[in-house]
């Protein structure tokens, strides 16, 4: 860290999960967005939950999207029924399969097939929305990271460096980034949300690991932090194209990122929570609302619309450069996978 971490209050946590209990309804439906001809967007994890609902909105605003996932044949079926649903459309859906956050080398080959598949067209929008929310702390990645931290923070911090190059253009007027995190991250280490001196628990045994939701907040804190560092690391760019990148808590919903909670979870969670498409409308609202601008720079948005705020400590690690040292701490781990 670059100075010790501001304190936090228990009531602000209490208050950051309010806002997905009880959220506002939702500001920026599909009727506001613009047209989205001939503009490209790249969405991870877009064969399932908020994934799927997001690559169907964008497509129905004619959006040429590149959906990003591991399963070839859930992707096409995705792919299918949302050709067979939604006509009219001018836009595309290509697939890009075998991208698999728990084996970093997966990463490399589908960014080239994205590169190939957009050719000259423009890339205005970035969804991070592939995550791993695990029931347990045992999860380990092929290179040795505990998963989350691999699949919610290495993964797409390796995607986006393939994906700068072709991004960093002034030729379309819309360029979002848009990192998707969760009320979770109040659950984060308390030195901003991360534990510094070994974030991924390489070569710590999984029963040294923190508890699951502890893990689970590390790696949506570290995606707010993600949000602004990226835009600083790239000002000079991001000022010339008038990108924006922020973070974003999607709601308390039910989606396929519980499919392994258990029985109970599987019965309870609906009669709580909303539906993926809730979640799709606030990462659509950071991806493009123009109530967004570059002053809203490494904003955290909340459920479902809105402008919100991470928790007191993160917000200050912001400022004080604690977001550019995770970055700097998660390229080095990368850097062998470029």
């Amino acid at each position: 860290m670059t100075e010790p971490a501001p304190s936090f209050s228990r009531l602000s946590v209490l208050s950051g999960l309010w806002q997905g209990i009880w959220p506002k309804k939702p500001s920026f439906l599909p009727d506001q967005y613009p047209d989205l001809t001939g503009i490209s967007a790249v969405v991870t994890g877009a064969n399932a939950g908020i994934g799927y609902e997001v690559i169907k909105l964008l497509y129905e605003k004619n959006c040429d999207v590149i959906a990003v996932v591991r399963s070839e044949l859930k992707g096409k079926e995705s792919r299918e029924k949302i050709l067979s649903e939604v006509n009219g459309s001018c836009g595309s859906i290509e697939v890009v399969s075998g991208c698999d956050f728990l084996d970093l080398s997966t990463v490399k080959p589908a960014a080239e097939k994205i590169k190939v598949l957009l050719s000259d067209r423009p890339l205005g929008v970035i969804i991070h929305n592939a995550g791993l929310m695990a029931p347990n702390s045992q999860g380990t990645s092929e290179q040795g990271f505990e998963a989350m931290f691999s699949v919610n923070v290495l993964g797409p911090q390796l995607l986006q460096h393939f994906l700068d190059p072709i991004f960093l253009k002034k030729d379309v007027d819309l360029k979002r980034i848009v990192w998707v995190s969760s009320a979770a991250h109040l659950y984060g280490f308390r030195e901003y949300g991360i534990n510094w001196e070994n974030p991924t628990f390489k070569d710590v045994s999984v029963n040294r690991r923190p508890h699951y939701q502890i893990l689970y907040g590390q790696s949506k804190a570290a995606n707010v932090l993600q949000a602004n560092a990226w835009a600083v690391k790239n000002q000079q760019a991001v000022d010339d194209i008038g990108c924006v990148s922020v973070s974003c808590f999607p709601g308390v919903l039910y989606t396929q990122l519980v499919r392994d909670w258990g029985f109970f979870t599987n019965k309870l969670m609906p009669l709580l929570t909303y539906g993926g498409i809730y979640g799709a409308y606030t990462e659509l609202y950071s991806a493009l609302s123009p109530d967004l601008t570059r002053k809203d720079q490494g904003a955290y948005t909340v459920p479902f619309g809105q402008i919100g705020e991470p928790r007191a400590d993160i917000k200050a690690g912001m400022c004080n450069g604690s977001d550019l040292k995770l970055w700097d701490i998660v390229e080095d781990i990368i850097s062998d996978y470029f």
